[in-house]
């Protein structure tokens, strides 16, 4: 680690992870793909930055949550950078959480009318059925829409920025209990 110039007459850091003294495996010990090589980028009274490679195929990180909140920084691809906020107290991570569909809710429902609706009208069965058949289809055309927009597998950077007093709570299901821990985080 070496401060050095910037153009503005300020220093700025220059870090090399691989020299860098605090650096480990998260994940090592829990069922399925979960470990994340993190290196600590800097660690003082007002920041703990943590630099995490990931996006190994089918790698999930734990599900946890900061007292204070943590900033990430990461980029989706090349060019598109994305910095998220999760609120202090908010879990995140870990195996993702299917979402409700619109779509699908509304098939049902349909499913649903169109057969108390089938015994006495022929055309309205036929109509949910058409509908029913359209709904798969808009699923599938998203699911090549999110597909075609969505980086290939490749390994990334996420910078993770938490405050004092630094403390986490893991709270995923892969765990037998809760772990609360101060400071960087390990498996």
């Amino acid at each position: 680690m070496e401060n050095l110039p910037s153009s503005e007459g300020t220093e700025s850091l220059h870090i090399n992870p691989y020299t860098v003294k605090e650096h480990g495996w998260r994940g090592l010990t829990i069922p399925g793909s979960r470990k994340r090589k993190w290196y600590t980028v800097l660690h003082n009274d007002k920041l703990l930055v943590t630099a995490l490679l990931t996006g190994i195929p089918g790698e999930y990180g734990l599900r946890h949550s900061h007292e204070t909140g943590e900033l990430s920084i990461h980029f989706r691809d090349e060019m598109r950078p994305e910095v998220t906020w999760n609120p202090p107290g908010v879990l995140h991570g870990g195996m993702p959480q299917p979402k409700a569909n619109l779509a699908d809710a509304v098939a049902a429902s349909l499913k649903q009318r169109g057969a108390a609706l089938q015994a006495g009208n022929a055309d309205v069965a036929q109509l949910v059925g058409m509908i029913t058949e359209l709904q798969q289809q808009m699923a599938e055309l998203q699911q090549q829409l999110r597909d075609a927009v969505s980086p290939g597998p490749a390994p990334r950077v996420i910078i993770d920025i938490t405050f004092p007093p630094f403390r986490t709570l893991i709270d995923d299901p892969a765990l037998p209990e809760q772990r609360v821990v101060t400071g960087q985080w390990y498996d």
